[in-house]
């Protein structure tokens, strides 16, 4: 990820193991997604809110394919929105792996809205979900 995309989800890991990831990202008044979704009662889009679990996934099968490659999503399952996420909020994503072969990898994502950043992974017990569902990536290689 490039550090000056505007889309970039992601400020810090919290934890990395095997077959687990969890992030943290603070959503700032000034992003511009806000100003127009909606004005007056800002809240993060589902498809961005998607898109900060697909770069958790990433950081969790960065070098988990021989040849590399891109993770890019190819579906995502059972995805549920339960609760806006505002500007100021930390979104923290966890994300785990169910099942990885060559050509795919299941992974099972949630995101939890904070008011304070988080200092650990342990804080996430008993948050409800604020978005979750299972997504599953492919690897895309390029010529």
């Amino acid at each position: 990820m490039h550090p000056t995309d505007w889309y970039a989800l992601l400020d810090a890991v919290l934890l990395r193991e095997p077959g687990r990831v969890v992030t943290v990202h603070q959503l700032a008044e000034s992003d511009p997604f806000f100003r127009d979704h909606f004005p007056g009662r800002p809240v993060l889009p589902g498809v961005l809110a998607t898109e900060a679990l697909l770069q958790a996934c990433r950081v969790m099968l960065k070098g988990q394919v021989e040849d590399g490659g891109r993770w890019v999503l190819d579906s995502a399952k059972a995805l549920r929105f339960s609760q806006f996420l505002t500007p100021s909020q930390w979104l923290v994503c966890d994300v785990k792996l169910l099942d990885l072969g060559d050509q795919q990898a299941k992974i099972a994502a949630s995101g939890y809205a904070c008011d304070d950043r988080p200092g650990s992974a342990d804080a996430l017990e008993g948050l409800s979900a604020a978005v979750s569902g299972r997504l599953v990536l492919r690897p895309i290689r390029l010529p």
